[in-house]
């Protein structure tokens, strides 16, 4: 490895970033009460705040613009300020994830999106998944100002970037804990990335039909531990639902047990729950969907009594 490719702490290849969230998990249980209440299920709300991205990534269904064009369509401040107390209401202090499919940095108001989240949401973990290529010194002051806990900075270029951001970071005086760079450039499986298929939407990454059918008959955890929640405020049953095929219920018009056990998603989470993979697009999907959410997968079974 030569001197421009030292890695820094900070970075982290997939298999780093799997037991990250591995131990993020274990630390939500751990200070979790014993008497678990059926909404305790969600760890994560994952939050698409924009339908924009500056970049064409070969692993992304944007780097096809005919199979997933850019579209100037943005969460709101107050649509943010309406799923954010929302959440508080029914005392969630899990994650919140901005990161869905586009560029959170594209939308002219995420600062004061994430600013609104903090204020209403002080105990959960608000993180960030950007391509880093907006940022500057001023706008990193803000998010850390505004209670972001984590900026994941993907790098896509080379380990060369690390220095433009090391310089950005080390002038806007961002602590160590709450910024990570994630590798994503060169050889994927080098870096321990695992691509999938966006659930059937993209056929260029090399998924073989074999992949898809291996997991027949293997439960998914994803609708039992993860709510994701479009820029619209429609919760979609899965964060790998790209194709948008099932809305489950909308958290700017709904409550959140009734979003998150409406009838459309307990009848997905009743085959999942059985390994049935039949219904699209979890026929097309390569995704395994059971490296998180085993608690949170209990946890809805003996509500639903599955």
């Amino acid at each position: 490895m030569s001197e421009a490719e030292i890695i820094p702490i900070q970075a982290v290849d997939q298999y780093d970033f799997l037991e990250h969230r591995r131990q993020q998990e274990k630390k939500h249980w751990d200070k979790k009460h014993n008497n678990l209440q059926p909404l305790d299920s969600i760890l994560t709300v994952e939050i698409n705040t924009t339908e924009l991205c500056n970049r064409t990534c070969v692993f992304c269904p944007r780097h096809d613009p005919t199979v997933f064009p850019n579209r100037q369509l943005h969460l709101t401040t107050k649509g943010a300020e309406t799923i954010a107390e929302e959440l508080a209401d029914n005392g969630y202090s899990g994650k919140v994830s901005f990161s869905g499919f586009g560029e959170n940095l594209l939308n002219p108001d995420f600062v004061e999106i994430v600013s609104i989240f903090h204020y209403h949401l002080p105990q959960a973990t608000l993180e960030c998944n950007t391509n880093g290529d907006k940022l500057d010194v001023d706008y990193l002051k803000g998010l850390m100002k505004a209670g972001l806990n984590l900026l994941y900075i993907n790098l896509y270029d080379g380990p060369e970037q690390m220095e433009h951001f090391d310089k950005l970071i080390k002038e806007a005086y961002v602590p160590a804990d709450r910024y990570k760079y994630r590798m994503h450039w060169g050889d994927f499986e080098k870096h321990g990335l695992i691509l999938n298929n966006r659930s059937g939407v993209i056929d260029w990454v090399g998924i073989e039909e074999t992949d898809i059918k291996s997991l027949q008959g293997k439960p998914c955890h994803y609708p039992f531990y993860k709510m994701f929640v479009d820029w619209n405020g429609d919760v979609l049953f899965c964060s790998n639902d790209w194709g948008r095929e099932h809305v489950v219920g909308n958290l700017l018009q709904q409550s959140l047990y009734d979003v998150w056990f409406s009838k459309p998603m307990n009848k997905i989470r009743r085959r999942l729950a059985r390994g049935d993979r039949s219904q699209s697009p979890c026929n097309k999907c390569s995704v395994d969907g059971s490296l998180f959410g085993k608690p949170s997968f209990d946890i809805v079974n003996k509500h639903l009594k599955l």
